[in-house]
Protein backbone atom coordinates (compact mmCIF):
# COMPACT_ATOMS: atom_id res chain seq x y z
CA UNK A 1 0.00 0.00 0.00
CA UNK A 2 3.27 2.27 1.00
CA UNK A 3 4.31 1.43 -2.97
CA UNK A 4 1.55 2.55 -4.64
CA UNK A 5 0.54 5.70 -2.72
CA UNK A 6 -0.70 8.20 -4.64
CA UNK A 7 0.32 12.02 -4.03
CA UNK A 8 -3.08 13.22 -3.03
CA UNK A 9 -3.84 9.52 -0.79
CA UNK A 10 -6.49 7.05 -0.86
CA UNK A 11 -9.91 7.44 -0.11
CA UNK A 12 -10.88 5.12 2.78
CA UNK A 13 -15.14 3.97 2.29
CA UNK A 14 -16.72 3.32 6.14
CA UNK A 15 -19.36 2.12 7.09
CA UNK A 16 -18.77 1.49 11.41
CA UNK A 17 -18.85 -2.65 10.09
CA UNK A 18 -16.50 -4.83 11.15
CA UNK A 19 -14.81 -5.30 7.52
CA UNK A 20 -14.23 -1.44 7.06
CA UNK A 21 -13.30 -1.29 10.54
CA UNK A 22 -10.36 -3.61 10.24
CA UNK A 23 -9.17 -1.88 7.12
CA UNK A 24 -9.17 1.83 7.93
CA UNK A 25 -6.82 0.48 10.87
CA UNK A 26 -4.36 -1.88 8.12
CA UNK A 27 -4.32 1.79 6.40
CA UNK A 28 -3.58 3.69 9.61
CA UNK A 29 -0.68 1.41 10.27
CA UNK A 30 0.71 1.62 7.02
CA UNK A 31 1.24 5.54 7.73
CA UNK A 32 -0.31 6.44 4.47
CA UNK A 33 -2.11 9.41 3.59
CA UNK A 34 -5.60 9.26 3.47
CA UNK A 35 -9.35 10.73 3.79
CA UNK A 36 -11.99 8.45 5.36
CA UNK A 37 -15.61 8.44 4.24
CA UNK A 38 -18.98 7.57 5.32
CA UNK A 39 -21.66 7.15 3.08
CA UNK A 40 -24.75 8.11 5.47
CA UNK A 41 -27.69 6.16 4.11
CA UNK A 42 -30.70 7.82 6.15
CA UNK A 43 -31.52 4.19 6.78
CA UNK A 44 -28.30 2.94 9.18
CA UNK A 45 -28.54 1.52 12.69
CA UNK A 46 -28.93 4.36 15.34
CA UNK A 47 -26.54 1.88 17.15
CA UNK A 48 -23.97 2.27 14.43
CA UNK A 49 -24.13 5.50 14.16
CA UNK A 50 -23.54 5.98 17.82
CA UNK A 51 -20.52 3.97 17.77
CA UNK A 52 -19.15 5.66 14.59
CA UNK A 53 -19.49 9.39 16.67
CA UNK A 54 -17.75 7.77 19.38
CA UNK A 55 -15.12 6.02 18.54
CA UNK A 56 -14.39 7.53 15.01
CA UNK A 57 -14.98 11.00 15.17
CA UNK A 58 -12.81 11.67 12.58
CA UNK A 59 -14.50 10.36 9.58
CA UNK A 60 -16.04 12.63 7.39
CA UNK A 61 -19.53 11.92 6.32
CA UNK A 62 -21.11 12.37 3.14
CA UNK A 63 -25.07 12.52 2.78
CA UNK A 64 -27.35 12.06 0.09
CA UNK A 65 -29.39 14.61 -1.90
CA UNK A 66 -32.43 13.34 -0.84
CA UNK A 67 -32.96 10.94 1.65
CA UNK A 68 -34.20 7.45 1.31
CA UNK A 69 -37.67 8.21 2.28
CA UNK A 70 -37.52 10.95 -0.71
CA UNK A 71 -36.80 8.70 -3.29
CA UNK A 72 -39.28 5.94 -2.30
CA UNK A 73 -42.31 7.97 -2.59
CA UNK A 74 -41.06 8.64 -6.26
CA UNK A 75 -38.92 5.46 -7.53
CA UNK A 76 -41.11 2.97 -5.83
CA UNK A 77 -39.16 0.02 -4.01
CA UNK A 78 -35.74 -0.85 -4.57
CA UNK A 79 -35.28 -4.78 -5.58
CA UNK A 80 -32.51 -6.63 -5.00
CA UNK A 81 -32.38 -6.41 -8.98
CA UNK A 82 -32.25 -3.07 -9.30
CA UNK A 83 -31.07 -1.26 -6.26
CA UNK A 84 -31.49 2.53 -6.85
CA UNK A 85 -31.16 3.18 -3.08
CA UNK A 86 -27.37 1.50 -3.63
CA UNK A 87 -26.98 4.19 -6.57
CA UNK A 88 -28.52 7.07 -5.47
CA UNK A 89 -27.28 7.05 -1.75
CA UNK A 90 -24.14 5.56 -1.58
CA UNK A 91 -22.27 5.78 -5.06
CA UNK A 92 -23.48 8.91 -6.30
CA UNK A 93 -23.20 10.57 -3.02
CA UNK A 94 -19.54 11.40 -3.39
CA UNK A 95 -17.90 13.02 -6.60
CA UNK A 96 -14.53 13.39 -4.34
CA UNK A 97 -13.92 9.80 -5.60
CA UNK A 98 -13.54 10.71 -9.07
CA UNK A 99 -10.27 9.55 -10.29
CA UNK A 100 -9.05 8.44 -6.97
CA UNK A 101 -7.75 5.19 -5.24
CA UNK A 102 -9.83 3.99 -3.07
CA UNK A 103 -9.95 1.17 -0.11
CA UNK A 104 -12.75 -0.72 0.39
CA UNK A 105 -13.66 -3.66 3.09
CA UNK A 106 -14.61 -5.90 0.49
CA UNK A 107 -13.92 -10.01 1.07
CA UNK A 108 -14.36 -12.64 -1.41
CA UNK A 109 -16.18 -15.27 0.97
CA UNK A 110 -19.30 -12.39 1.08
CA UNK A 111 -20.52 -13.29 -2.56
CA UNK A 112 -19.40 -14.53 -5.85
CA UNK A 113 -19.93 -11.24 -7.28
CA UNK A 114 -17.61 -9.92 -5.01
CA UNK A 115 -15.10 -13.02 -5.33
CA UNK A 116 -14.79 -11.95 -9.09
CA UNK A 117 -13.36 -8.47 -8.31
CA UNK A 118 -10.31 -9.39 -7.03
CA UNK A 119 -8.38 -7.42 -4.53
CA UNK A 120 -7.60 -4.96 -6.71
CA UNK A 121 -10.37 -3.71 -9.62
CA UNK A 122 -11.21 -0.44 -11.92
CA UNK A 123 -14.41 1.03 -11.56
CA UNK A 124 -15.36 2.82 -15.12
CA UNK A 125 -17.87 5.03 -13.77
CA UNK A 126 -15.35 6.45 -11.47
CA UNK A 127 -12.55 6.04 -13.59
CA UNK A 128 -10.91 4.59 -10.38
CA UNK A 129 -8.74 1.60 -9.07
CA UNK A 130 -10.18 -0.11 -5.74
CA UNK A 131 -8.23 -1.41 -3.59
CA UNK A 132 -9.49 -4.08 -1.14
CA UNK A 133 -6.71 -5.62 1.39
CA UNK A 134 -8.45 -7.96 3.25
CA UNK A 135 -10.35 -9.51 0.00
CA UNK A 136 -8.66 -12.95 0.94
CA UNK A 137 -10.06 -12.79 4.62
CA UNK A 138 -12.44 -14.96 6.02
CA UNK A 139 -15.21 -14.14 8.37
CA UNK A 140 -13.01 -15.58 10.87
CA UNK A 141 -9.86 -14.07 10.01
CA UNK A 142 -11.28 -10.24 10.56
CA UNK A 143 -12.65 -11.15 13.80
CA UNK A 144 -9.19 -12.30 14.84
CA UNK A 145 -7.36 -9.19 14.13
CA UNK A 146 -10.28 -6.75 15.82
CA UNK A 147 -9.68 -9.20 18.86
CA UNK A 148 -5.78 -9.10 18.40
CA UNK A 149 -5.63 -5.41 18.40
CA UNK A 150 -8.52 -4.76 20.43
CA UNK A 151 -10.35 -2.73 17.89
CA UNK A 152 -14.27 -1.53 19.35
CA UNK A 153 -16.96 -2.73 16.99
CA UNK A 154 -20.70 -2.11 17.23
CA UNK A 155 -22.48 -3.60 19.71
CA UNK A 156 -25.10 -5.22 17.25
CA UNK A 157 -22.52 -8.45 16.68
CA UNK A 158 -22.70 -9.03 20.22
CA UNK A 159 -26.55 -9.40 20.00
CA UNK A 160 -26.69 -11.66 16.82
CA UNK A 161 -26.96 -9.59 14.01
CA UNK A 162 -24.43 -11.06 11.04
CA UNK A 163 -24.84 -7.39 9.15
CA UNK A 164 -24.98 -3.81 10.81
CA UNK A 165 -25.57 -2.27 7.49
CA UNK A 166 -29.22 -0.40 5.89
CA UNK A 167 -32.11 -1.56 8.36
CA UNK A 168 -34.21 -1.78 5.63
CA UNK A 169 -33.22 -3.54 2.61
CA UNK A 170 -34.43 -5.55 -0.17
CA UNK A 171 -31.42 -8.15 0.70
CA UNK A 172 -33.81 -8.89 3.72
CA UNK A 173 -36.69 -9.66 2.25
CA UNK A 174 -38.00 -13.09 1.95
CA UNK A 175 -36.12 -13.83 5.34
CA UNK A 176 -39.04 -13.79 7.55
CA UNK A 177 -36.97 -14.27 10.46
CA UNK A 178 -34.47 -11.93 9.83
CA UNK A 179 -37.07 -9.33 8.54
CA UNK A 180 -39.29 -9.94 11.45
CA UNK A 181 -36.35 -8.99 14.08
CA UNK A 182 -35.62 -5.69 12.24
CA UNK A 183 -39.30 -4.79 12.19
CA UNK A 184 -39.25 -5.37 15.76
CA UNK A 185 -35.90 -3.21 16.82
CA UNK A 186 -36.27 -0.41 14.49
CA UNK A 187 -40.03 -0.38 14.02
CA UNK A 188 -40.10 3.47 13.18
CA UNK A 189 -38.19 2.62 10.23
CA UNK A 190 -40.93 0.42 9.49
CA UNK A 191 -43.69 2.69 9.72
CA UNK A 192 -42.12 5.34 7.98
CA UNK A 193 -41.91 2.53 4.88
CA UNK A 194 -45.39 1.53 5.51
CA UNK A 195 -46.49 5.21 4.94
CA UNK A 196 -44.33 6.15 2.06
CA UNK A 197 -45.30 3.30 0.05
CA UNK A 198 -49.09 4.40 0.65
CA UNK A 199 -47.96 7.25 -0.54
CA UNK A 200 -45.83 5.97 -3.79
CA UNK A 201 -49.19 3.44 -4.20
CA UNK A 202 -51.95 6.56 -4.32
CA UNK A 203 -49.57 8.12 -7.02
CA UNK A 204 -49.45 4.69 -8.93
CA UNK A 205 -52.91 2.87 -8.18
CA UNK A 206 -54.01 2.72 -11.44
CA UNK A 207 -51.20 0.81 -12.49
CA UNK A 208 -50.90 -1.49 -9.79
CA UNK A 209 -54.50 -2.27 -10.44
CA UNK A 210 -54.10 -3.06 -13.76
CA UNK A 211 -51.49 -5.92 -12.72
CA UNK A 212 -53.76 -7.13 -9.86
CA UNK A 213 -51.96 -5.40 -6.58
CA UNK A 214 -55.05 -3.87 -4.92
CA UNK A 215 -53.52 -2.51 -2.28
CA UNK A 216 -50.08 -0.45 -0.64
CA UNK A 217 -50.11 -2.84 2.07
CA UNK A 218 -50.77 -6.38 -0.59
CA UNK A 219 -47.56 -4.36 -2.50
CA UNK A 220 -45.90 -3.75 0.50
CA UNK A 221 -46.41 -7.83 1.52
CA UNK A 222 -44.87 -8.64 -1.95
CA UNK A 223 -41.75 -6.46 -1.54
CA UNK A 224 -41.56 -8.33 2.27
CA UNK A 225 -41.92 -11.76 0.87
CA UNK A 226 -39.12 -11.06 -2.03
CA UNK A 227 -41.76 -12.15 -4.87
CA UNK A 228 -40.89 -9.55 -7.94
CA UNK A 229 -43.18 -6.93 -8.49
CA UNK A 230 -43.46 -5.14 -11.59
CA UNK A 231 -42.94 -1.20 -11.57
CA UNK A 232 -44.08 1.71 -13.90
CA UNK A 233 -40.86 3.64 -14.15
CA UNK A 234 -39.18 0.44 -15.52
CA UNK A 235 -41.62 1.04 -18.69
CA UNK A 236 -39.45 4.56 -18.49
CA UNK A 237 -35.74 3.33 -18.06
CA UNK A 238 -32.72 4.12 -19.91
CA UNK A 239 -29.94 1.81 -21.07
CA UNK A 240 -27.86 3.05 -18.05
CA UNK A 241 -31.58 1.79 -15.87
CA UNK A 242 -31.80 5.36 -14.49
CA UNK A 243 -35.21 6.76 -13.87
CA UNK A 244 -36.40 9.04 -16.78
CA UNK A 245 -38.61 10.29 -14.25
CA UNK A 246 -37.52 14.20 -12.85
CA UNK A 247 -36.24 13.53 -8.80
Amino acid sequence: MKEHEPPEGYIVKFSGGKDSIVVYDIVKKAGVKHEVYYNFTTLDPPEVIGFMKRYYPEVRWIKPKRSFWQWLVRAGLPTKAKRWCCTKLKHAANSKEAGRKIVVGVRADESWKRAKRGRISYNPDGRNYVYAPIFHFTEEDVWEYIERCKLPYPSLYDEGFNRVACVVCPFICGNRKLLERHRERWGKYYKKLELCVAEYFERKKSFYESIGVRSAEELLEKWYAGEAVARPEEEREDRNGSLWEDF
